[in-house]
């Protein structure tokens, strides 16, 4: 049991520090690695394959603590509306990936990942269109909050595509890695090992 709760703590301490790094190694990095975040891929695929208590403690342990450390070092009050949002969203994709336990197949995961990732970057720039006054409260000002983004940063479709590779690398990562050996490609008869 000890091994067990060591274990997951390690992991949850593991995500914290891939989500929190970036953003204390100055701006350039942070922006380098933004939306790069196993967290979309995590909520997804706890959902779907860890025991639910795990799965439970590992998605919202994992961003309940980094978005504190992040809204410390950003000055941001710790519960924000940003904040909020994102861990209705990720609870979301959580439900998702428990609503789809009974169909493990990486063909799912990934139409799932991508689904989930376009409805993620969709909602959270729509969000932005309507908090942050560098937007134009018109369809011009929507469309500019999901594809050229604010002026001086980063475009927002660049932040999309970041997104959906990081969620479905993320995703496939956990898929092998927490897939029974049956389930994997591994196992697939076409596959023999003939060298």
């Amino acid at each position: 049991m000890f091994k067990r709760i060591s274990l997951i703590f390690l992991v949850l301490v593991m995500f914290v520090v891939v989500r929190v790094v970036p953003a204390y190694l100055g701006q350039p990095t942070a922006e380098a690695f933004a939306n790069i975040s196993p967290l979309a891929a995590l909520a997804l695929c706890g959902g779907m394959m860890f025991p639910t208590r795990i799965a439970f403690i590992l998605t919202f342990g994992t961003f309940i603590t980094s978005d504190i450390i992040l809204n410390l070092k950003y000055e941001q009050p710790i519960i924000n509306y940003y904040s909020l949002f994102l861990l209705v969203l990720f609870a979301v994709i959580f439900t998702g990936g428990y609503l789809l336990r009974k169909h493990r197949r990486i063909n799912v995961l990934l139409g799932c990942t991508i689904a989930s990732s376009l409805l993620f970057y969709l909602l959270l720039n729509s969000v932005s269109f309507f908090m942050d006054p560098h937007y134009t409260k018109n369809m011009a000002g929507w469309f500019q909050a999901n594809t050229t983004g604010v002026p001086g940063y980063p475009p927002a479709w660049l932040f999309g595509i970041r997104t959906l590779i990081s969620n479905s690398i993320f995703a496939l990562v956990f898929y092998f890695a927490l897939s029974p050996k049956s389930d994997t490609l591994m196992k697939a008869p076409h596959l023999s090992q003939t060298t």
